[in-house]
């Protein structure tokens, strides 16, 4: 009789309490394998699992597993930290861990503002595609007014890009579809007149805009880059990429690259050419998305065991002006070779690691 209670007991306890548990898709872009679940636990929060063995603990605000019965079967879950920003070694991350159903942003924070260290040493692969090619389009998003020198100046980056040296930092890297080349292809800029988000956008709100502008037909190879002429208050990055799918499934790249203009930790405080200040504060953030997004487009590609890439482990340290294939010239960012480090060779970053090349 008391066991006949005990097991009519723990059945009502079963009923009380049901085990909410969903096995996200194991793809490119998310950090799940083929049979880890994802099980809601009594506080709201969810563990993951990998063959019955806690990988991580996650929050889960957008109550995605709660809601897993309601999920279609194709949806990609991700996981990312406070900022919705992207997380390096999940097992030793050290840091509050979020499932959402955007995918990751690769933020570039402003100048002094430091929320994770680089790893020391090289970038590591992880398992996925580069862009082999790429090609760029810039979207011009808001009220530009006269805009001075940015627009064609920006036009004049894209175009001279492909096949300098610049581009060329980035042709060490390999991915499962081949290896990176200098090759780079400007589709142009578009004015949308629309206002752009007054605050912060999320990573979906910028891909609903490249799906829009390409009639959700982007190109698989292309970074979308969206300059907005606003930059949201309680910004503390310049800019940020991701990744993400329009509606139809087609895959697509973005940027987020707020107005910098005036934003003293965005301002590469350039004495070396004649552009305006708004000019080469966006030029010098857009060589560091483009050279990431290359390098690492949907999170499958190099980063280090922090979750840094090629433009964070080199963010903000400059050696000499850039010519590009065109003869514009730009004060950019270095980048980060892991060549040049293990040969001990290359220009030194702010950690000291003498891995950078210009």
């Amino acid at each position: 009789m008391v066991g006949a209670a005990l097991l009519a007991a723990a059945s009502v306890l079963a009923a009380q309490a049901p085990r909410h548990e969903f096995r996200p898709m194991a793809i490119e872009g998310t950090p799940f394998h083929e049979g880890d679940s994802l099980v809601l636990m009594a506080n709201g929060q969810v563990r993951w699992l990998r063959e019955g063995r806690a990988v991580a603990t996650l929050n889960d605000p957008e109550g995605l597993v709660r809601g897993s019965r309601d999920l279609a079967t194709n949806r990609a879950l991700y996981v990312t930290d406070d900022e919705g920003g992207v997380v390096g070694d999940f097992e030793r991350a050290g840091t509050t861990l979020f499932l959402s159903s955007d995918a990751p942003k690769y933020i570039f924070h402003q100048r002094g503002v430091i929320r994770k260290a680089g790893a020391a040493g090289d970038m590591t692969w992880h398992g996925g595609t580069i862009l082999v090619a790429n090609k760029t389009e810039a979207i011009f998003w808001g009220s530009w007014g006269s805009p001075g020198d940015i627009i064609t100046g920006l036009d004049s980056f894209f175009s001279g890009f492909g096949g300098s040296g610049y581009a060329g930092d980035s042709t060490e890297y390999t991915g499962s579809n081949g290896q990176v080349t200098s090759s780079s292809t400007y589709l142009g800029h578009v004015l949308d007149t629309s206002a752009p988000p007054k605050r912060s956008p999320s990573v979906s709100t910028m891909v609903a805009e490249a799906c829009k502008v390409t009639n959700n037909n982007p190109d698989p190879n292309a970074l979308y880059l969206m300059y907005t002429s606003n930059f949201p208050r309680q910004n503390s990055f310049c800019a940020w990429h991701s990744y993400g799918n329009c509606s139809n499934g087609a895959p697509v790249q973005v940027a987020n690259m707020p107005n910098t203009t005036g934003i003293a930790g965005c301002d590469p405080s350039d004495t070396w050419t004649t552009n305006s200040e708004g000019l080469a504060s966006l030029a010098n953030v857009t060589g560091h998305e483009l050279s990431e997004t290359i390098t690492d487009p949907r999170n499958g590609g190099w980063y280090d065991a922090n979750g840094q890439e090629n433009g964070d482990k080199c963010a903000w340290s400059f050696n000499h002006v850039v010519t590009l294939s065109n003869h514009a010239l730009f004060k950019l960012q270095m980048e980060w070779s892991n060549n040049a480090f293990n040969a001990g060779t290359g220009f030194l970053n702010s950690s000291g690691q003498p891995g950078c090349l210009q």
